[in-house]
């Protein structure tokens, strides 16, 4: 046997019997490069992707804030599960007809909504601060996962905003994550 041909024998068996595990490579080298996929986020699907690197460890966040990470993902879900079951305390008819609608076009137009980041959906369950981020992105994933399940004509008016599609309602919670998300950067 050639020493050429030994040599590259060897090498196959040695890689076959200790196989080496690669360490995953960070999915972003700065908070620039967050920042822009956190901003090029457009739907619930893109969501879902984002959440799935986290989970995969090529992403370690922070967030600042009282909040903490685990929270702020369980309570992202808990507005879509709402817009599943029914949201517990709505406003009025005619505020949703008219404030609300008008808020939802415009921050559909601009691509950004802004709102109170530490303030609870009204009537809602309370959320431990206590949540691990895996917890919560687990929670988060399930919750975009049934909406994705369900049909237009299934889903529950939004308290503020009213009577929503499909469509519509994955641009609402989409743009209510990126909201959530403008306070989280690499750890």
């Amino acid at each position: 046997m050639k020493r050429s041909d030994f040599l590259t024998k060897l090498g196959a068996s040695f890689a076959l019997l200790f196989p080496v595990v690669a360490k995953a490579q960070p999915m972003f080298s700065s908070n620039e490069e967050l920042n822009e996929k956190l901003k090029s986020l457009q739907n619930l699907k893109d969501v879902s992707e984002f959440l799935t690197a986290c989970e995969s460890g090529k992403v370690t966040l922070k967030i600042q804030g009282e909040w903490s990470l685990g929270k702020v993902f369980t309570h992202c879900a808990q507005s879509i599960e709402y817009s599943l079951n029914g949201f517990p305390d709505m406003k009025s008819a005619v505020f949703r007809g008219t404030v609300g609608s008008v808020a939802f076009s415009v921050f559909s137009l601009r691509g950004k909504m802004s709102h109170g980041l530490e303030d609870p959906i009204p009537g809602a369950y309370d959320i431990s601060n206590s949540i691990e981020g895996k917890a919560g992105i687990q929670t988060l994933q399930k919750y975009i996962d049934l909406f994705q399940k369900t049909e237009s004509k299934d889903l529950k008016p939004h308290f503020a905003y009213g009577q929503l599609d499909k469509e519509e309602f994955d641009t609402a919670h989409t743009l209510h994550i990126k909201n959530h998300f403008e306070r989280i950067s690499l750890a």
